[in-house]
């Protein structure tokens, strides 16, 4: 039985001392009297110990199923992002197209008429930007 435990952890060493010892059933039976306000509060105390593990295995459960059903975790993190990014190229794309388009217009005029252009260019730089950064 205590062949593979090095010789020097099987010698009695106070400093290792756990406080507990060996008994045989005869002295556990008569140290455990079911009316003693200790073995009452111990019951009670196991019995909270278990209905708290309870609550934490449902909220586990319910940790996992949401988890598994893609709503928690990093999948759906990455769809939620996913999403914004599309919605906010979408929005992107609709400031800036009306612009290249009609930039696009009259392509056999070499000139183009453009009063108020600053405050206009300003605008959509304003809007862009409130999109791209917040």
């Amino acid at each position: 039985m205590t062949r593979n435990i090095p010789p020097e952890y099987l010698a009695f060493r106070n400093e290792n001392d756990f406080g507990f010892s060996a008994v045989d059933e005869q002295e556990v039976t008569h140290v455990t009297d079911e009316n003693t306000l200790e073995t009452k509060i111990i019951r009670e105390s196991a019995t909270a110990s278990a209905e708290g593990v309870q609550r934490l295995e449902q909220k586990i459960d319910t940790i996992l199923n949401l988890y598994n059903e893609g709503k928690l975790g990093l999948d759906a993190e990455k769809e939620k992002l996913e999403s914004e990014v599309k919605s906010k190229l979408v929005e992107l794309e609709q400031l800036i197209m009306p612009l290249l388009v009609n930039l696009m217009k009259n392509p056999d005029k070499e000139y183009i008429y453009w009063p108020n252009r600053k405050d206009k260019i300003q605008e959509q730089i304003d809007r862009v930007l409130k999109l791209t950064r917040g």
